[in-house]
């Protein structure tokens, strides 16, 4: 449980990172999508149109003289009522009483069918070396996918839940069961299908090393790639396995802080520098122990890879810090 309550919050972080990323990358250079990507630019055509209506909904609240009135004195929605006295700037959280804006704008059809897409590349591009390793067919990479998808809407779904600032902590702990149920439920399709206990411990290693994974198919390959010395698949690997390890043997310390990430409302100041610290730490034990594998020149790759994502990370934060102080 404790491993799935640091997953289900660097999720929550996650989801933050992802629309960061979304909203300021183009889709990945691949043939295997390319039907996908006309798709995606028009979905990105809706982004201002988006802000532009979060904006429009970004009006002040009552004057604490009417705290308990609207202008026409009907009650207040208990969220503007339980406003702090005095507040008069737009909070996410508190419009129309219904939720968080950044989840009421990941909710919006333009931009969930963005997402949607833009995960379905993910899965295409992460997932494709792995569907040639396990030789399946065309018709079983299909079934194979869809399961896929639709664990990663599940996923999303209860990511978007946890950015509500107003659960209680017994609604946090019904999540969490909802999640250890659905990684059950997928776990059971998934090696159902696979039908093969090797199999299904590749894919289970495959999946272990998922969050490496995904970030450097997006961003790493092709730095590696476009670089004098390329990793060879063995050093890919490697690689890849020494990030997991490292995240998944965080300190004390660090899993108390992606923990406390899971209520945005702790997404302040002092605990994003924690975050990013954290990184940093993470990111130093990284170069140490690839330095034993990886020549001069590829270590030198790494650095940037590792600073692009650190970029990354806290771009992700920072909005998502933006989202909830209504700025």
């Amino acid at each position: 449980m404790k491993a799935l309550t640091v997953s289900l919050a660097l999720f929550s972080v996650g989801c933050i990172v992802a629309l960061a990323w979304v909203l300021g990358t183009p889709a990945p250079i691949d043939p295997r999508v390319a039907k996908l990507e006309t798709e995606l630019k028009e979905a990105r055509q809706t982004i201002a149109q988006l802000r532009r209506d979060l904006a429009d909904r970004a009006t002040p609240l009552p004057s604490p003289s009417v705290a308990a009135k609207g202008s026409a004195g009907a009650p207040l929605s208990e969220d503007s009522a339980n406003a702090p006295a005095g507040a008069t700037a737009f909070s996410p959280f508190q419009a129309g009483g219904k939720g968080s804006a950044l989840r009421d704008m990941l909710k919006n059809p333009g931009m969930r069918a963005m997402m949607e897409q833009q995960q379905a590349v993910q899965i295409e591009t992460s997932y494709a070396r792995l569907c040639d390793q396990l030789q399946l067919t065309d018709e079983e990479k299909t079934h194979f996918k869809k399961l896929l998808t639709d664990r990663q809407k599940a996923e999303t779904d209860l990511g978007l839940k946890l950015l509500d600032p107003n659960l209680t902590p017994e609604d946090r702990k019904q999540i969490m069961a909802q999640a250890e149920k659905n990684k059950k439920t997928y776990d059971d399709a998934i090696k159902t299908f696979m039908n093969n206990e090797s199999d299904w411990g590749t894919f289970q290693n495959w999946e272990d090393t998922k969050p490496e994974r995904t970030l450097y198919d997006t961003m790493g390959r092709s730095l590696f790639a476009s670089s004098s010395e390329p990793l060879s698949p063995q050093q890919e690997q490697v690689l890849l396995n020494t990030m997991t390890q490292i995240r998944k043997s965080p300190s004390p310390e660090q899993a108390a802080i992606s923990k406390s990430m899971q209520d945005p409302s702790q997404m302040n100041d002092g605990n994003i520098q924690r975050m990013l610290q954290m990184t940093d730490q993470n990111n130093k034990r990284i170069l140490e122990q690839a330095a034993t594998t990886l020549t001069p020149g590829q270590l030198k790759t790494l650095e940037s890879y590792l600073k692009q994502s650190r970029s990354l990370t806290e771009t992700g934060l920072r909005m998502g810090s933006m989202f909830i102080k209504g700025k």
